[in-house]
């Protein structure tokens, strides 16, 4: 009935812009509608273009210009300094853009055109940070990453001419020790050959704020950024690394979005608003980009922000355009629901304004360019057509909905089909079933009820779920789930993620606040009806606040870093 109620309001909605368009035309001295093609085509965007990048937001991003001048100056002092250099006698710099500690950047030259390969040794074989260059070249410029913290690294290169001579060097670098606050890392489980490690991958610990880092197999940690960062962290289409960070570490806000690589190199910069930044807890900084970003195929981003009022949070995104910092459009999801879920919404304590749907994540579904977001304070997880901003459906437990928006609720499969509560990190998974008809999302259940959800099982657990929804009939059912066997010590009531890994198959789970904030676990299991678990680590030690927001699995050296690498010298 819920399918069939929706498409009796759509054509009555499209019969009612018939006749609007109609009399709009019919009252404009004669003028006609601009006719499509032959081709199906529609007209001319341009119209529709300029009012989108008249979008209204009063605290947009602002390119800073002068990083990325600075960052050209540094390099040319490097490419000076390195003037000369050998195999035999490289040029070394840890930590060469002053953001990756754990990196050196490596240049010499070779007389003859080679093909070079380095590698930072690790304490064990199964530790071994190595990379090729795939090209042959005369000028050699080496982002070395995985560089082990308070330790005399032992890095290797090799170099292979175009006539097949074989030419090695092997040298010595030794790093400073890591932050007195970074957290202690326990690995209680490591099965290496269940987990499918990619060359150079690590798991990363992406913060609420304070230090972001990624460690190996062995719990080492091998990467660290230097400036603090919280809640975006991850790789673009292109390779590079999206960050929040700081013009300073001793900063009260998050102001800074960078576009840079794991050695440091920035490659775009933006200066984000402090006017509108807000705290989600008493006495931690503020920002104003505040859970998640999505890139969409434009290369743009959309951002999960503020919305400037004074009266709301978190429950507005921006589109940035990924070269200006112009805001193209704004989507408030005041919007889309009945002025009494927010008006009446009691005001948070500390600062007084209402966090109603407290979003934290939302991705771009290119299948049917629409977007899923998750709201916390709702307990709801809903899909949104991106052009229109019409809603598709929504993944909530029934109760508490209005007559307009229950149409769009999804009907759980059997009485004991659990609705999320609480819930964090909504992404799309493979189309398993082959079926366009169904989408399936993975999301971490903290399974707290906040405004709607089962009150009975409310706390005793946090589970990874697999939810595979039609979106033709608005029938949802649970595919897989893991957590509940866990029990009570790895719930976790805020923050968490939940992650699908193609190469293995597995799920990588975010408990990020069990034991009141104490400690953060990563729990990787396999997708299947027993699931079993191939690598567990523990976090504790860190400082308030420090928890693990997500977890993530990342290649220091993905398929696009040599294109993106370079400092401008002759190859």
């Amino acid at each position: 009935m819920k399918k069939k109620n929706i498409v009796i309001v759509a054509i009555i909605g499209f019969a009612v812009i018939l006749l609007t368009a109609t009399a709009f035309y019919g009252n404009d001295g004669g003028a006609e509608p601009e006719e499509s093609d032959e081709t199906g085509e529609q007209p001319d965007t341009e119209v529709a273009e300029e009012e989108a990048a008249e979008a209204d937001y009063d605290y947009p991003p602002e390119k800073a210009e002068q990083v990325l001048a600075e960052q050209e100056e540094l390099e040319s002092e490097m490419l000076a300094e390195s003037e000369g250099s050998t195999l035999d006698n490289p040029y070394v710099n840890v930590d060469p853009y002053n953001r990756s500690p754990l990196s050196a950047l490596v240049i010499f030259d070779t007389e003859e055109r080679a093909k070079v390969t380095f590698t930072v040794k690790g304490k064990d074989d199964r530790a071994d940070i190595s990379e090729t260059v795939k090209e042959y070249r005369s000028h050699h410029e080496l982002p070395v990453l995985g560089l082990y913290p308070g330790y005399t690294n032992t890095i290797e290169i090799s170099a292979e001419t175009e006539s097949g001579e074989v030419l090695k060097h092997t040298f010595t670098v030794t790093t400073e020790d890591l932050p007195e606050e970074m957290p202690e890392i326990e690995i209680k489980e490591a099965q290496p050959e269940k987990m499918k490690l990619g060359e150079s991958e690590l798991t990363f610990y992406i913060p609420s704020t304070r230090y972001a880092f990624a460690f190996d197999v062995n719990g080492d940690v091998r990467w660290y950024g230097s400036g603090f960062n919280s809640h975006v962290l991850q790789e673009l289409d292109n390779g590079n690394l999206l960050y929040l960070g700081k013009d300073d570490n001793s900063g009260s806000a998050y102001n800074r979005l960078l576009e840079t690589t794991y050695i440091g190199k920035i490659h775009n910069a933006f200066r984000i608003s402090e006017g509108a930044a807000e705290s989600e807890v008493e006495g931690f900084e503020s920002t104003l980009i505040h859970h998640d970003v999505a890139e969409l195929p434009s290369g743009n981003l959309l951002l999960t922000v503020n919305d400037g009022s004074d009266v709301y949070m978190e429950d507005t995104m921006i589109e940035m355009d990924r070269e200006t910092g112009e805001v193209v459009k704004v989507l408030d999801l005041k919007d889309l629901f009945p002025k009494e879920v927010y008006e009446k919404y009691e005001p948070r304590e500390d600062n007084g304004l209402i966090d109603w749907f407290h979003q934290n994540s939302v991705v771009y579904d290119e299948s049917d360019d629409s977007i899923i977001i998750s709201g916390r304070h709702q307990d709801t997880v809903m899909k949104i057509d991106y052009g229109t901003g019409e809603i598709k459906w929504i993944l909530a437990h029934p109760e508490g909905w209005n007559e307009e928006m229950e149409e769009y609720v999804v009907d759980g499969d059997g009485g004991d089909f659990k609705y999320p509560a609480a819930q964090h990190d909504a992404t799309i998974l493979p189309d398993f079933d082959d079926d366009p008809e169904t989408v399936d999302v993975l999301l971490l259940d903290n399974n707290t009820v906040v405004t709607r959800g089962n009150e009975k099982v409310s706390e005793q657990y946090s589970a990874g779920t697999h939810y595979r929804i039609n979106e033709e009939t608005l029938d949802a059912e649970i595919i897989w789930t893991y957590g509940e066997e866990l029990g009570e010590d790895y719930f976790t009531n805020i923050i968490s993620s939940a992650r699908y890994r193609e190469a293995s198959g597995n799920v990588l789970l975010d408990f990020g606040h069990t034991d009141g904030g104490e400690r953060s676990s990563f729990v990787e299991v396999t997708h299947d009806e027993q699931s079993e678990i191939v690598f567990e680590a523990e976090m504790t030690g860190f400082r308030t606040g420090a928890w693990a927001y997500r977890s993530s699995r990342n290649a220091l050296y993905n398929d696009k870093w040599e294109e993106r690498f370079s400092l401008g010298g002759e190859s």
